[in-house]
């Protein structure tokens, strides 16, 4: 049967710190099921902050089970605290990612015009002040991000505020693109539509998130809007629990957004966390708890997308032959 050219396929990855170890172990499972990578399933891969790390390995054709093995081997280094209350700098150093980042068995020096995929990162450029989405040159008008190598790429996205410093390359500050687009799935659609030129009606979307916990308030604590009624009897928490209430809003709001604009043409993997999982994971929680709740429900998670009708048609499809210029 011959190919659709006007069938577009996009995989988003949302952010989450330490909690990306679900979606990259979701997507090893993936990948051992079709035996070969799941970046040829797709015309465009996005991806935010650790999803947006995950998106240039998927993209460079780099197994998700080697972001498996990072997290796991690597996890309690990135995640080592620096900083007790984070007044004068982040909480955690942003050397030993940048490292291991930049290890020739990952990025190595390789620029973002060596993809093999289409790819998208969004991050945000302090020093002008606006949202910036690096990209691969699928589309003529982008001659200038191929240059820009992929591990700064992968800290500009990733530089969560107070959880690690502001990269700086290109003479520019960037922070992570989660403040504007944790979930990158309607930037993905947008780009199909706009710069491939294909119609929304064509537009497959995969979504995998993050087990990220939907923030909310405590009914038993103040509602006077002070710096202990968000961090509580620490004011240094209050950055962190807005940022994780900017993630969870976003990731409502995107959801639906795209449930009403593709209807079953997205299908979105994630997983809530209850109670008692929610107190063992977060974004910069890399213990054996939270690793064996993150594997363990994506494990149960990739089951599921493998027997599922929708998402097999999906990955039995091969994506269209990339064009770059």
């Amino acid at each position: 049967m011959e190919q659709d050219p006007a069938h577009f396929q996009a995989l988003a990855l949302s952010g989450g710190g330490f909690r990306g170890l679900y979606t990259a172990q979701l997507l090893a499972d993936l990948e051992q099921h079709l035996g070969e990578p799941a970046a040829t399933r797709f015309d465009l891969i996005a991806g935010t902050s650790i999803g947006g790390i995950l998106a240039l390995a998927l993209a460079c054709e780099i197994p998700a089970a080697r972001i498996v093995s990072l997290f796991q081997d690597h996890g309690a280094e990135i995640f080592r605290r620096r900083s007790l209350f984070a007044y004068f700098k982040s909480k955690y150093a942003s050397t030993p990612l940048q490292s291991l980042l930049a290890d020739s068995s990952l990025f190595g020096e390789r620029q973002l015009g060596e993809c093999r995929h289409p790819v998208l990162v969004p991050a945000i450029n302090y020093t002008t002040g606006k949202p910036v989405v690096f990209k691969t040159a699928h589309h003529r008008n982008f001659q200038t991000d191929k240059h820009f190598r992929l591990v700064d790429v992968a800290l500009a996205t990733s530089a969560a505020p107070t959880y690690f410093p502001r990269h700086v390359f290109n003479n520019c500050q960037y922070v992570d693109g989660g403040l504007f687009a944790n979930a990158p799935g309607l930037l993905a659609l947008h780009e199909a539509e706009f710069f491939f030129g294909r119609s929304p009606d064509r537009v497959h979307l995969l979504s995998v998130g993050t087990m990220s916990t939907k923030a909310t308030v405590d009914p038993r604590k103040n509602r006077n809007g002070g710096m202990t009624s968000w961090g509580g009897i620490n004011p240094v928490d209050t950055p962190g629990q807005l940022f994780g209430l900017t993630l969870s809003a976003q990731e409502s709001l995107v959801h639906f957004m795209l449930t009403h604009r593709l209807g079953e043409r997205y299908i979105q993997l994630d997983d809530d966390l209850t109670d008692a999982r929610a107190r063992a994971v977060a974004l910069d929680k890399a213990t054996p708890a939270a690793t064996e709740v993150l594997i363990g429900t994506a494990h149960e998670r990739a089951k599921w997308a493998i027997g599922n009708d929708r998402l097999r048609a999906l990955l039995d499809r091969r994506s269209n032959t990339p064009t770059f210029f």
